[in-house]
Formats: C-alpha cells, sequence, structure tokens
C-alpha cells in the first residue's frame, strides 16, 4: 500500500509541474492594425490571450477589435497593443470573431387582414 501512495504523489507532483510550466510559457507580443484595417499576427496563443496595454488611441475591445484562435491573434479598427499570449488552459475557449456580416433586411410583409370573426357553427 505504501508504494501505492508513492506512485500517487509521484503523478501528483508532476500534474502540478506540469501545469506551472504551462503557466510559465506565457510570452508577450505585438500587434496592431494599420490604417485601421485588419492583420493577423501568427503566435502559439496556447488557448490564452490577454490586452497587456494599448499602444493606440482607438479602442480595443475583445471581440470586435482583437480575439484570438489557435493560429494567433487578430487586431482591427487601428486597434494597438502588447498582448500576453499562451499558457492557457484546455478549458479557455478561442475568441476567434469573424468581421461583422451584413444580414439582408427582413421582408416587409403586407399588412394582415382584419377577418370578422370565427364563423357561426351549424
Amino acid at each position: 500500500m505504501t508504494k501505492h501512495r508513492l506512485s500517487l504523489v509521484f503523478v501528483a507532483a508532476a500534474l502540478l509541474a506540469a501545469f506551472a510550466a504551462s503557466a510559465q510559457a506565457r510570452s508577450t507580443i505585438s500587434c496592431e492594425s494599420r490604417e485601421y484595417r485588419y492583420n493577423r499576427c501568427e503566435t502559439y496563443t496556447d488557448g490564452y490571450a490577454r490586452l497587456v496595454s494599448q499602444q493606440s488611441q482607438a479602442p480595443c475591445i475583445r471581440g470586435q477589435t482583437w480575439g484570438y484562435d489557435e493560429r494567433g491573434l487578430w487586431v482591427d479598427k487601428g486597434c494597438a497593443g502588447e498582448f500576453e499570449v499562451g499558457g492557457g488552459s484546455r478549458y479557455d475557449q478561442p475568441q476567434s470573431y469573424p468581421e461583422p456580416r451584413s444580414y439582408p433586411e427582413p421582408r416587409s410583409y403586407p399588412e394582415s387582414r382584419s377577418y370578422p370573426g370565427p364563423r357561426p357553427r351549424y
């Protein structure tokens, strides 16, 4: 039974070390949208990215003017900043938001006709 406990302690220590190494694998990257255009900055996000400092006057709003996915960071509409990436957990969801799509206006339907009411039963 002592060997079994020792094995569990070893496994727990290995998992803790792996988690700590993952958290330490974070790095920073600069990414900017030049002339208010979409730009992609290739980097390994490991499911994690956050804006550390904004370098632009244009707003940097996650999901609107910046985001990330498994391929890296993206910025748009003048956003520029320093981003911390990597070392995320598997439970973080990549925040990739495509360009806003314009949807056609709904069709106008004719106004409903007024009916006199239910028919009498015979």
